[in-house]
C-alpha cells in the first residue's frame, strides 16, 4: 500500500525480484551486500541442485527461492535447474516457495541482432505446468525472450515475465489486460557495453547497445500501457555485480523515461505485492531524492 503525505510518499523497502544469490560468490556474503545496498527483500530466480537448501540467510533480509529451475534436459538452464532425477510434478511440488521458475527459451544473441536461444516448451508444455502449479498454489515466472514466446507465456497464464528482449508493443498490452508482471533486468544487458574485461567485439557490443535500447522503449511504453514492472537485476550473472546493480536498474528505468517517484514505487510497492511480502518495515521519503539518497535511508533502516 502507498500512503501520500504532503510531499512525502510512505513505501516498503526496495526488493529485487530477480536475482541469483548462488551465483557471483559465497551466497551468504551476495545477501549481505543486498541488505548493504538497501535492499530489504530479494526472488532468488533459481539455484542449480537446490545448492541454497539449508542456507541461513542473514536478516532482516527477506528471500523468496525459486528453488532449481526447470527446464528441459540438453537445453539452456542447467546451471540453474534441477538436473536430478524427479519427475516434472515432483519438481513444481518440491519448490519452496509460491514461485516456480521455468525457463522458455534460451539467451539473447550477442552476434545476431534478434536472434533468441531455442524454445523448449510448446504453449500446451507450458500451459500444463501453470496448471500443475496453480493446483498447488503456486505461481510461474519465466525466463522468456522473443515476442512469439513471450506472447505464448501470456497466453499460458504465467505469472511474471522475467527478461522479456524482443517482446511487442501488442504483447505488452495483453500483459496490461491480464495484469501479468514484467521484470525486464535491463542492467544485465546494458552493463555488458562497459565490457571491463574486453570480451565483446566491436559488432557485438553495436548489438549489445542495440539490444539494450529497444529494451529502454519497451520499458516506457510498458510503464505509459499500464504494465506492472519489477525492479530485479539478475545480480550473479556476467558483470552483474551484488548489491549496487539495484541503484543501476533503478536509473536506468529514470533513464528510460519513467519519473523518479513512480521508478521508487515500482522498486518498492510492485516488488512487495508481486512477491507477496508483508511489508511492516516503511519509509516516508520524499521522492523527489536522489535514488542512491532513498537507497542510503532504506539501508539505514536495515542495518540500524
Amino acid at each position: 500500500m502507498t500512503t501520500k503525505q504532503g510531499d512525502f510518499l510512505e513505501l516498503p523497502l526496495p526488493v529485487d525480484t530477480h536475482l541469483h544469490l548462488s551465483l557471483g560468490g559465497d551466497p551468504v556474503a551476495n545477501a549481505q551486500l543486498q541488505l548493504a545496498a538497501g535492499v530489504a527483500g530479494v526472488r532468488d530466480a533459481g539455484d542449480r541442485d537446490g545448492r541454497l537448501d539449508g542456507v541461513a540467510m542473514p536478516l532482516p533480509l527477506n528471500v523468496v527461492r525459486t528453488g532449481p529451475a526447470i527446464f528441459k534436459k540438453g537445453s539452456y538452464g542447467s546451471f540453474l535447474g534441477d538436473n536430478r532425477e524427479f519427475t516434472l510434478a515432483e519438481k513444481i511440488a518440491q519448490t519452496p516457495s509460491s514461485f516456480v521458475k521455468v525457463i522458455l527459451t534460451g539467451l539473447v544473441s550477442f552476434d545476431n541482432y534478434g536472434e533468441i536461444g531455442p524454445q523448449q516448451w510448446s504453449l500446451e508444455e507450458l500451459t500444463e505446468i501453470v496448471k500443475m502449479a496453480a493446483a498447488i498454489d503456486k505461481k510461474v515466472m519465466v525466463h522468456v525472450n522473443s515476442d512469439k514466446a513471450c506472447r505464448e507465456a501470456v497466453a499460458a497464464g504465467v505469472h511474471s515475465i522475467e527478461h522479456g528482449y524482443f517482446i511487442e508493443p501488442e504483447t505488452l498490452a495483453l500483459m496490461a489486460a491480464k495484469g501479468i508482471y514484467w521484470t525486464p533486468t535491463i542492467a544485465a544487458m546494458a552493463n555488458q557495453i562497459l565490457d571491463p574485461d574486453k570480451r565483446f567485439s566491436r559488432a557485438q557490443l553495436a548489438i549489445i547497445k542495440r539490444n539494450a535500447g529497444r529494451q529502454l522503449e519497451m520499458i516506457k511504453f510498458a510503464y505509459d500501457a499500464g504494465v506492472q514492472l519489477s525492479i530485479g537485476t539478475d545480480s550473479g550473472s556476467y558483470n552483474v555485480p551484488h548489491g549496487r546493480t539495484f541503484l543501476r536498474e533503478m536509473e536506468l528505468f529514470v533513464e528510460a523515461g519513467i519519473e523518479k517517484s513512480e521508478v521508487w514505487r515500482i522498486a518498492t510497492r510492485n516488488g512487495w505485492v508481486l512477491l507477496g511480502l508483508p511489508g511492516e518495515l516503511r519509509l516516508k521519503l520524499d521522492p523527489k531524492m536522489p535514488l542512491d539518497a532513498l537507497l542510503e535511508e532504506s539501508r539505514r533502516v536495515l542495518l540500524k
